[in-house]
């Protein structure tokens, strides 16, 4: 038999569920058994059934938001660092004020860490909320004995990629403003202001102007074919990101965008950025180089990237010099090179790869600052070729209008 229980975790925290028993005595004393303090238990119905399928789909479609990843990352090398076993660790933390999809992953990890799985193996069972780049270095973590070190500089990664679309966001809003403005007045001129033009028009007989006949067209062409666009658009949508799952397709939109004007080069000297940080925080883990590049290959992000970074792994695995390698690549600017070089030398590597990490968020920080003046003059050409269409479509009727009265 099934049934819906209702309950207050030892930490405070409302639960709700449902679970298979012989009998309610026998669900009731499971329930107990895991510290709940039990406030309804009942047979399950078909309402529970639809309210549990819906509560599960809406999981699914919810993302678990960065910043509270950072929360739980900190607080999970926090715990560790004080000698806290793991289990003990995700059985508090799947009692915290987390996401029900982050406090479900935590459950379903207890469990398989309890079955015998390792942390890392737990985790990758959930790549829709942990990321390569999270799991690799929990990995890592535990191979090499320092998972509370990792964990806390695999949140200070994640916290400073959410700053970086903090500041990707608040550079770009002005502009999202602006061109939001722009299309709002469009809408409603081209749905209110414009017909009423063609009315008063087709009374005097009087032909329109040409910026006012392509805006009603517009206009009409919106309301009559308002649902093959809406089509079109969402199956442009499905169809690009089918695209982008395949391995051609993600190697090509990955190639591409480091050709995308303004935002292209500032993805690129992300990545770099984040490249460098890695393979310094790997290589000071006290890693090997080979097992280094082929998990910041994994967790590059970008199916360009991973490929030069095994290209670089296999020249030094053939006796290349790790600069030498990276030199011979076209996706690293020379700086890389340079530096890595004078680390080689002077054998602080992991150093110098923080050091390269340092000096490409300097230049990310540096062209997000200049992200809006340089989206100015595409977004001034924008604004100035909407001003006039609708200008002219507005006030030449007018000025025709004030002829023909006269």
């Amino acid at each position: 038999m099934r049934f819906y229980y209702s309950a207050v975790a030892p930490r405070g925290q409302k639960v709700t569920g449902s679970l298979e028993a012989i009998s309610k005595e026998d669900a009731l004393r499971m329930l107990l058994d895991e510290g709940l303090d039990i406030e309804e238990i009942r047979q399950y119905t078909t309402i529970d059934f639809l309210k549990e399928n819906f509560k599960n789909l809406s999981r699914k479609f919810t993302n678990v938001k960065l910043e509270e990843l950072i929360v739980f990352t900190r607080q999970f090398a926090t715990l560790f660092s004080s000698g806290i076993p793991v289990l003990k660790i995700l059985e508090r933390l799947s009692s915290q004020n987390f996401s029900d999809k982050l406090l479900t992953a935590l459950r379903q990890i207890k469990n398989d860490v309890e079955a015998g799985l390792s942390l890392s193996a737990a985790f990758s069972r959930h790549k829709n909320i942990f990321s390569p780049l999270y799991i690799n270095m929990i990995k890592v973590g535990e191979e090499g004995g320092v998972l509370d070190i990792t964990l806390q500089r695999l949140a200070s990664i994640l916290e400073s990629d959410l700053e970086t679309r903090n500041r990707i966001k608040t550079a770009t809003r002005y502009p999202k403003l602006v061109v939001s403005a722009i299309v709002i007045a469009f809408t409603i001129l081209v749905t209110f202001v414009i017909p009423k033009f063609a009315n008063m028009f087709a009374r005097f007989k009087t032909e329109l102007p040409l910026p006012t006949k392509i805006l009603i067209w517009i206009n009409k062409f919106v309301q009559g074919y308002w649902y093959i666009i809406i089509f079109i658009i969402l199956f442009s949508i499905f169809a690009f990101k089918k695209y982008k799952k395949t391995e051609e397709g993600k190697k090509k939109i990955d190639e591409y965008i480091f050709k995308v004007p303004i935002i292209g080069p500032l993805v690129h000297k992300i990545y770099i950025s984040r490249i460098a940080r890695i393979l310094a925080l790997l290589y000071k883990s006290g890693i090997n180089i080979s097992k280094s590049f082929d998990i910041v290959s994994e967790i590059s992000g970008n199916e360009t990237l991973k490929r030069e970074l095994l290209m670089i792994k296999e020249q030094v695995a053939r006796g290349s010099n790790i600069s030498s390698a990276f030199k011979r690549s076209k996706y690293f600017p020379p700086v890389v090179s340079d530096m890595i070089e004078s680390g080689e030398e002077t054998g602080n590597l992991d150093d110098m790869l923080f050091k390269v990490a340092d000096y490409y968020d300097e230049e990310i920080d540096y062209s997000i600052k200049t992200l809006s003046q340089a989206i100015e003059p595409i977004l001034l050409i924008f604004i100035a070729g909407m001003v006039i269409l609708l200008a002219l479509g507005v006030f030449l009727p007018m000025w025709d209008m004030i002829k023909a009265f006269r």
